[in-house]
């Protein structure tokens, strides 16, 4: 076994614990990277579509809806029916409470303007293309001349609870659906390998149609590979609910990508989204924008939504690329938290923002120091404003401290570049892999190195103390011992290369305060190794 092997697994063992929380749920797949991608396999290959302007797609057969845009006058569908070739949709189409539409592998749905099709609460939907042979919902323009909201989007409408008074919701953009119950089981059917390009219809400020909405969607529905281009407001918006996916894409968004609110309490893992630094909405546009209610309310179900393994790409190239930002992209940040949010965010990264981590609640700050709030094993890169923002009265050096705290193992790194990914910034070729010796892989909250026996290692806590860490440029570490013993203080890097010796030698009772300079050192993670003539310690030290 490798020395750095060997030295991480003793780590595993002495380090002390994270906040688990519901991480450890079976939902999530285990995986030692943080991130989207594990540097080989790309799951995003073969269905999705990065330059859908230019796509050809042939011209519909048949028309669905008609041409009515109110729910009292749109199409209902009453009971089961299927979907195949090449459609017009054109006004609002609702799927009614116990009618099932099934749409077949390969379907093309070009929507007219301000067309959406709604799954009423109890309705169904059976979406499921194949990675060869997705369904498309696009615009109904032709190829070189679709924008952002030619038309409106899907909408999902579920019995799952949400904290909306009464429990009861109407679906936004005057689509006039009713959402809501308590039953987060409820099923609204099953979408996979879903394109969904141009959506996303305002019909007033703060009144829109998303690219996919879940008005409340219980977590008896199947959400995976669906990817949402170019949407005139968000891109995935939650109103309450327990739904859970995996595999979502976001490309060009004019507004968020992930909105979650009203106390949507359901997983994620594995999302990427892709910004074009010339297309953004009226309003700041971040990747993740979450709040409980739109009064910051202590009404339950608190949203408490988790995600994990996003890759999230900002608008900013570089420092320079492009020359100046938008200001709603420079306004924007990477994670937008905020009216008493429960937000969890792990595992993830998040490069090219306008702005990085931007608390604004008191009520959110008081939950993330418990970590019921919470960001973990993240790294922030590239930001071209402030890391860190805040409206919270502890001010932004505390919001900054929390994120830092050592057992959150949080990052950020000056340069886009330092997270050593292929080409996440070619607008029509996206490749977010990481490159090997990337910061991201080997990293995430699972990722816990085995192979020795350490059972008869002692508790960093017993022995050592190691202060600042995360730490820029020099740390310290206090060293205790009861008795005069010979003691060894190493620091080695991740390829087990020793790469200084702080002490070598009988120490005397008492404490003894080293000092490790990392100012010629890489950026990155180096590993403590204390040896007493009984004991050996080993820990984590992270060089900013």
């Amino acid at each position: 076994m490798s020395k750095v092997l060997s030295l991480l697994s003793m780590l595993a063992i002495v380090s002390p614990g994270f906040s688990q929380n519901s991480i450890q749920s079976d939902f999530f797949e285990k995986v030692p990277y943080v991130g989207a991608f594990d540097g080989s396999n790309d799951w995003t290959s073969g269905w999705t579509e990065w330059d859908p302007i230019n796509a050809n797609y042939p011209a519909p057969t048949e028309t669905k809806g008609n041409g009515v845009f109110t729910r009292a006058g749109g199409l209902h569908i009453t009971t089961d029916e299927t979907w195949s070739g090449v459609l017009t949709l054109d006004g609002w189409v609702y799927v009614d409470e116990g009618a099932t539409l099934t749409i077949d592998p390969g379907t093309i749905i070009r929507g007219t303007n301000k067309s959406a099709l709604i799954v009423e609460r109890g309705g169904m939907i059976m979406a499921v293309g194949t990675a060869n042979n997705p369904i498309v919902m696009t615009s109904a323009q032709g190829a070189g001349l679709r924008s952002n909201s030619d038309w409106a989007g899907l909408v999902l409408c579920g019995k799952a609870p949400n904290n909306l008074p009464g429990g009861e919701g109407i679906a936004e953009g005057g689509i006039e659906s009713p959402y809501g119950g308590a039953d987060p089981h409820d099923n609204s059917g099953k979408i996979k390998y879903l394109r969904i390009e141009f959506p996303g219809y305002e019909v007033a400020t703060d009144k829109e149609i998303n690219g996919l909405t879940f008005c409340s969607v219980g977590d008896g529905t199947e959400i995976d590979y669906v990817q949402v281009s170019y949407s005139g407001d968000d891109a995935y918006e939650w109103f309450g609910g327990t739904v859970n996916a995996r595999h979502l894409v976001c490309l060009a968004t004019e507004d968020d990508n992930f909105d979650t609110d009203n106390g949507y309490m359901g997983m994620v893992q594995y999302g990427v989204t892709a910004r074009d630094s010339s297309i953004v909405d009226t309003d700041a546009a971040n990747g993740f924008e979450s709040d409980n209610d739109a009064d910051g309310s202590e009404f339950d179900p608190k949203t408490h939504a988790i995600f994990s393994n996003i890759t999230s790409i900002g608008p900013a190239v570089s420092a320079t690329e492009p020359a100046v930002l938008r200001p709603k992209h420079a306004e924007g940040a990477a994670m937008r938290i905020r009216r008493n949010s429960r937000l969890q965010v792990w595992n993830s990264i998040f490069a090219g923002w306008g702005r990085g981590l931007r608390l604004e609640s008191n009520r959110g700050f008081e939950a993330a120091r418990s970590d019921s709030l919470t960001v973990q094993y993240c790294i922030i890169a590239g930001v071209r404003g402030e890391y860190f923002k805040t409206d919270v009265s502890a001010g932004v050096g505390a919001v900054r401290s929390w994120y830092f705290f050592g057992d959150r193992d949080n990052d950020t790194l000056p340069a886009n570049t330092d997270l050593m990914l292929e080409d996440p910034f070619h607008y029509t070729a996206q490749n977010f892999q990481p490159k090997a010796g990337s910061p991201v892989l080997n990293r995430s909250c699972w990722y816990e190195p085995t192979g020795i026996d350490d059972r008869s290692r002692m508790s960093a806590d017993n022995l050592v103390s190691n202060y600042p860490n995360p730490f820029n440029g020099i740390t310290h570490l206090d060293v205790e011992v009861e008795q005069s013993t010979p003691v060894s203080v190493q620091v080695f890097d991740l390829t087990g290369k020793m790469v200084a010796s702080l002490y070598e030698g009988v120490m005397q009772p008492g404490r003894t305060t080293l000092t490790f300079n990392a100012e010629n050192l890489a950026r990155g993670m180096y590993i403590g190794k204390v040896v007493t003539g009984k004991q050996e310690t080993v820990f984590k030290m992270i060089a900013r």
